[in-house]
């Protein structure tokens, strides 16, 4: 019975989370928009807030309310790295994140945007979410923050340390869960030979 009742939850495709996932992927441009226009600091800042929570949101919405979805599953890591490339390479171009910090995180998203696919079209399965990449994830999301705000004068000498911080944290973590997804890989194959 709780199966069935998953079974029908996984195939939904309008739920609050993934209205939630949606709407987070519409405020990554106007981010991108307002801070690079460098007089919208405040507004700018104030949505990557949103951008960042909402990330929790969604999930934690679907675990509450039994909405947990193939399409949300799909959604929000591809909003994650919307919003973590959108927002890093504005911040490397108001100058506020170093390029190889920047670097290190882009390169590490973009062999995951390549590799899983070819996995799935194998017919592997989509790997879920670890700790690891979970907090990754949540240090990235505050580290850019901590950078946004540092074109502030008022908070710019506490800020922007901690984002370096946050941020290389963040990109440390960020490669651990790739190389825990790697050896999960490694084990589906084996478990799952393909002709």
């Amino acid at each position: 019975m709780s199966s069935a009742q998953e079974e029908v939850v996984l195939n939904r495709v309008l739920t609050v989370p993934n209205l939630i996932s949606a709407a987070r992927m519409l405020l990554i441009p106007v981010f991108g928009w307002a801070f690079l226009t460098g007089d919208k600091d405040g507004f700018a800042l104030s949505l990557l807030v949103v951008i960042g929570c909402t990330d929790w949101v969604d999930g934690y919405v679907a675990r509450r309310t039994g909405q947990i979805s193939k399409l949300g599953k799909l959604l929000d890591p591809v909003a994650d790295r919307m919003a973590i490339v959108v927002v890093l390479l504005a911040l490397v171009f108001r100058d506020v994140v170093a390029l190889p910090v920047a670097a290190a995180l882009l390169l590490r998203d973009l062999i995951v945007s390549i590799v899983f696919p070819i996995l799935e079209a194998k017919g592997f399965p989509r790997l879920s979410v670890n700790r690891t990449g979970k907090w990754a994830t949540a240090f990235i999301f505050a580290g850019m923050a901590f950078a946004a705000a540092s074109v502030l004068q008022s908070v710019r000498n506490f800020a922007g340390p901690a984002s370096n911080a946050l941020l290389i944290v963040g990109a440390v973590l960020y490669w651990t869960a790739g190389l825990l997804y790697i050896k999960e890989i490694r084990r589906v194959m084996r478990a799952e030979p393909r002709a």
